[in-house]
This record gives structure tokens, C-alpha cells and sequence, in this order.
């Protein structure tokens, strides 16, 4: 079976000549489909700037990025902007909610861009805010909504999409400990590990030790494996 992600011998480098800095520096790594991956390390060791690669927001310096075994080198901004749309999904720890849409349209407009419209993209949009617990609050815009309630559309927008593989950015870090719990809870049940959905989860929070399938460690931009594979 083929891996989701694929990176080889990835690096990054901000600037040049002594003012050059290598936030990644030659990171591997393999996701398979269903695998949930932590990425962890200390603060600046690299970790969003090594998401931002894997999501295809930022393009490395060198090294080679498989999508479902297909290199990304030499895509257009179109193709990559189409994987980022259909294979990929995105968490942030700062929500990044359109501030004047509602819950419902901030899930909506990214079914739209993908081409989604009409009944079966209003029917999908509504199962997934049900099915978060967000039913009687998906007309309120953000400012009316709690820290856990915002991180819960943000993840229903992540899944509107139906992508392969989930892409998590701290996502508990802006969250009080039992809100953070809660959604932990939904990465292990409400994501779909069943469905064979992938994710990368960079965090600092330990507690999701306890859902991964691996841990990886970064640290001065060097990725290398932390806990290994962790038994439940």
C-alpha cells in the first residue's frame, strides 16, 4: 500500500551566507494511510515550518514530496492548490475562522472552492457540524463562539473536504485542559482513524501520546524518530 506522504531528505533554509538559517535539515518520513504521526520538539526546532512543507504551503529548499506516491516537483500552483483542496486538510491553533461567515459558511466556502455546491454540499456541511455537536450553533459567526466550539468548525472545515491525510497545528494550544481533552477526544473518534484518514499532529501536549501511532522528534531541525510505535 502506498504511503500518503512521502518526504526525502527535505530541508529548508531561510536566507543566505551567514545569515542563513536551516529550520529543516534533511527530514524523512512516511504516513501511511490511517496512521496518526505526533511531531514534537521544543519551540523553533522547526516543527510548523516542517507542516507548512508537508501541506504544500511552503516549498523546500531541496529534497523530494510524494502525494499517493506521485512527486510534487514541477506541479503548478493550480495542481498544488488542487491537492491542497481535495488530499489535504488543515487545523491551525488560531482557527483562522472568516470572522464574518458563519460556522456553517466557513465550512461551506471550502466545499465551494472545491467545487462542491448545492443540496449534497449543504446536506454534507450540516452532518458534519451535527455530528461535532455544533447543530444549534452553525448560524453564529465566531466572535459568538467559545475557543472549543471555534476549533470544532475549524476541524468540521478540515473534514469537508473528505482529504486523506489531516494536517494539525497545536491544534489544543489556544484551549483550557478539559476543552483540550474534548477535542483530543475527537482526532482518536470523530476524525476517522476507521476511514483510513491520516494525520500529523505537531503539539506539545503529551496527552496525545495516548492516540498516536508514532512520535516523531525535531530538534534543530532534525526529525528523528521519538517514542517509536506506541502500543495501546
Amino acid at each position: 500500500m502506498s504511503s500518503i506522504l512521502e518526504m526525502e531528505s527535505v530541508s529548508k533554509t531561510y536566507g543566505k551566507g551567514h545569515a542563513a538559517v536551516q529550520a529543516v535539515d534533511q527530514a524523512s518520513m512516511k504516513i501511511d494511510p490511517g496512521e496518526i504521526v505526533l511531531v514534537m520538539g521544543p519551540s523553533g526546532s522547526g516543527k510548523t515550518t516542517l507542516l507548512s512543507i508537508a501541506g504544500l504551503l511552503l516549498k523546500p529548499t531541496q529534497g523530494r514530496l510524494l502525494i499517493n506516491g506521485e512527486s510534487i516537483n514541477g506541479k503548478s500552483q493550480r495542481q498544488m492548490a488542487d491537492l491542497r483542496l481535495h488530499t489535504l486538510g488543515f487545523i491551525f491553533q488560531a482557527y483562522n475562522l472568516l470572522s464574518a461567515l458563519s460556522a456553517r459558511e466557513n465550512v461551506e466556502i471550502v466545499m465551494s472552492m472545491a467545487g462542491k455546491r448545492g443540496k449534497a454540499a449543504s446536506q454534507r456541511t450540516t452532518e458534519i457540524l451535527e455530528k461535532l455537536g455544533l447543530g444549534s450553533r452553525m448560524h453564529h459567526l465566531p466572535a459568538d463562539l467559545s475557543g472549543g466550539e471555534k476549533q470544532r468548525v475549524a476541524i468540521a472545515r478540515a473534514l469537508a473536504n473528505d482529504p486523506q491525510l489531516i494536517l494539525a497545528d497545536e491544534p489544543t494550544g489556544n484551549l483550557d485542559s478539559k476543552t483540550g481533552e474534548e477535542v483530543m477526544g475527537l482526532f482518536c473518534h470523530g476524525m476517522g482513524r476507521e476511514q483510513g484518514r491520516s494525520m500529523i499532529i505537531v503539539t506539545h501536549n503529551p496527552e496525545f501520546e495516548r492516540i498516536a501511532d508514532r512520535v516523531l522528534w525535531l530538534e534543530d531541525g532534525r526529525l528523528s524518530e521519538g517514542n517509536g510505535r506506541i502500543q495501546h
